[in-house]
């Protein structure tokens, strides 16, 4: 995730305390505030185990750590709307690169989760039956994109960004940058797999998919990668394992 500062959006909507689980093919987003009252952080940080307040508390800066407690809060409580289950009971275990995922609840063929925050927003993915990745960016005017497009790009992507005209470079610079981290996310490898060894589209008429991978090429039909409609001002892309997935979010439109 890109380095972000504070921007604000309209108010989102209550979730409700109970969840559909998604259907077969269909991913729910829900994008939720981290802007939270004492009183509502304090209910929260309720949800919390023990690990997880050592490592918010790790947190020198105040806001971050406070963000930090209601990211963790607020997916508990949502996992728990799915799940049937009080948000801190719901047990969390980490893959090897980090990557959170469900432990001791469910069938491997049952729900799957990823979440990414920028700015004051979480943004969580949920699914059924296959991985999922998501990225949320805060679009910044001030980023020098260009050295971490060399530097994380792979030489097809840095070519097709360089070829557009300087002011169409920003916004390719975001859409790639999300596809790639979301499906890195989604194989739950993280940044531990080169970013550069593979390619994503990033073109303004290019719809968002996994174009060439050179280490896994089996990857290409394995992986479908969607735009995700937000607030202007900020980018976001979800990666899942199948064929173009349905969305359904909920957040407000902007």
């Amino acid at each position: 995730m890109i380095e972000t500062q504070t921007m604000v959006i309209p108010d989102l909507p209550v979730l409700p305390i109970a969840l559909t689980v998604p259907a077969g093919g269909q991913v729910h987003l829900h994008l939720v505030s981290l802007a939270c009252s004492a009183r509502e952080l304090e209910r929260l940080q309720g949800f919390l185990t023990e690990d997880e307040l050592q490592r918010c508390h790790r947190l020198i800066d105040l806001e971050r750590r406070d963000r930090a407690v209601a990211g963790r809060g607020l997916l508990r409580e949502m996992l728990a709307g799915y799940l049937g289950e009080r948000p801190e009971e719901v047990l969390l275990s980490e893959g090897e690169f980090g990557k959170l995922h469900l432990s001791d609840h469910l069938e491997s063929d049952s729900l799957s989760f990823n979440l990414s925050h920028a700015g004051n927003r979480l943004l969580l993915a949920v699914c059924v039956g296959c991985e999922v990745g998501v990225d949320l960016e805060l679009v910044r005017e001030d980023l020098e994109f260009r050295p971490m497009a060399e530097r994380y790009f792979s030489e097809r992507e840095r070519r097709e960004l360089f070829s557009l005209p300087e002011a169409g470079q920003r916004a390719a610079f975001y859409r790639c940058w999300t596809r790639k981290e979301a499906y890195l996310k989604g194989t739950g490898t993280g940044f531990s797999q080169p970013a550069n060894a593979f390619d994503v589209s990033l073109l303004p008429q290019h719809p968002p998919e996994l174009l060439e991978h050179r280490g896994f090429p089996a990857e290409v039909e394995r992986w479908s990668i969607r735009d995700i409609e937000l607030p202007e001002g900020y980018c976001a892309a979800v990666a899942v394992e199948g064929e173009n997935p349905e969305l359904k979010t909920f957040f407000a439109k902007p």
